[in-house]
């Protein structure tokens, strides 16, 4: 009777009504009946409600790396958002993730994310009578190196049309080296991957490809990072708003670098630039504040994510007003935007006791998108 009733709703006045709700009950009307179902599933209404949320937050996930001795491990999660109206993160829904009970979830690592789904794999023990073997869980299309070469970078693209991989193989002038233990960043299209330099003497550089360019270019841009580089530096990279940000903090004092997306079109010769002036973190927090940049807000770049060493706990700022708040005896909070929360032991460890000074940290965000998009299948 209910389905039967909403015939006699004007179709556009049902499209105001529904792009007004957060998209986890629009995902639970697409059940009501199949008018329903075709309307949600329209072009149409996605565009509204995309255009009614597009300076809104959506929900995310700050993951660590699979170098991490917990192999699906948060960072800091955001929910609660209009967009979406989580009651957690999204990083605690993967987190108990099992899809074969007899084996232990230590066998299951977190690899990234691509558009709001994740990449999972399995890497099973040999038993008494039975074998398992190597199995990868995939929901979107996820652009994640397979394999590492010297001067070769092999990755595996999986196409959620086609349910279908392909394989490309890309060519660096530099040498690629090191395990996928610090996950590629993708930026709307093009991927980005850190690769060190052998001797530590260097703050290595970044590997970029454009899946967007021309089919048949397989060389990968080198991009260096900005100098000059100090042994003592404490450094992330991370994305925010479609740019890659780098954030280097050496005895207090923390400087925020901002990919130069349009170097080739503007006609510029240098690859980073400055955003915003240095500032001197022992002034604005305190004479004995030691810390690591983790990361960035993904939708707010002035939103600076550290973590205290003396104090084992976050520390969140705002780079254009330099206001700073320690969260010591906090690991939920909640503002005008949503709810957060800080895995205050996996961060301990991860940074503290696991973390390679030399290194720069790199956090997977697992941010869900301002729309369902279709969830891939295998063919036929």
């Amino acid at each position: 009777m209910e389905a039967a009733a909403t015939t006699t709703i004007p179709e556009a006045i049902l499209v105001e009504i529904i792009v007004r709700l957060p998209l986890r009950s629009i995902a639970r009307f697409k059940s009501v009946c199949k008018q329903w179902k075709a309307l949600i599933e329209s072009s149409y209404l996605r565009r509204v409600f995309v255009s009614l949320q597009k300076q809104s937050s959506s929900s995310c996930s700050l993951m660590f790396g699979t170098d991490y001795p917990y192999p699906i491990a948060e960072a800091i999660g955001f929910h609660g958002c209009s967009t979406w109206d989580l009651p957690r993160s999204p990083g605690s829904y993967i987190m108990p993730f099992q899809r074969y009970p007899n084996l232990p979830t230590r066998s299951y690592f977190y690899r990234s994310s691509s558009n709001g789904l994740i990449w999972i794999d399995l890497f099973p023990t040999r038993t008494v009578g039975m074998t398992f073997y190597y199995k990868t869980f995939v929901g979107n299309p996820s652009l994640v190196p397979n394999d590492m070469g010297m001067y070769e970078w092999r990755v595996c693209v999986y196409s959620s049309e086609t349910g279908a991989w392909s394989f490309k193989r890309l060519l660096s002038s530099v040498p690629v080296q090191y395990t996928a233990y610090y996950p590629p960043v993708n930026v709307n299209g093009m991927l980005y991957r850190w690769e060190r330099i052998v001797d530590d003497s260097a703050p290595g550089s970044l590997l970029a490809y454009d899946f967007f360019g021309p089919e048949d270019h397989d060389h990968c841009q080198v991009i260096p990072l900005p100098l000059p580089y100090h042994e003592d530096v404490r450094r992330c990279l991370t994305t925010s708003g479609g740019d890659v940000i780098y954030i280097e903090i050496l005895y207090g004092r923390l400087k925020v670098w901002k990919l130069n997306n349009n170097k080739n079109d503007s006609g510029s010769s240098e690859w980073w630039h400055l955003s915003g002036e240095e500032i001197n973190l022992v002034s604005v927090v305190g004479s004995d504040f030691d810390c690591f940049p983790m990361a960035v807000n993904p939708f707010n770049a002035d939103i600076i994510y550290m973590w205290s060493v003396q104090d084992s706990c976050l520390v969140s700022g705002n780079l254009r007003t330099q206001e700073f708040v320690v969260h010591q005896e906090l690991e939920s909070w909640r503002n005008s935007e949503g709810c957060y929360s800080i895995n205050t032991y996996h961060s301990k460890g991860y940074i503290e006791d696991n973390h390679n000074i030399t290194m720069v940290l790199m956090l997977s965000q697992f941010v869900l998108p301002q729309w369902m998009d279709p969830v891939p299948c295998l063919p036929n």
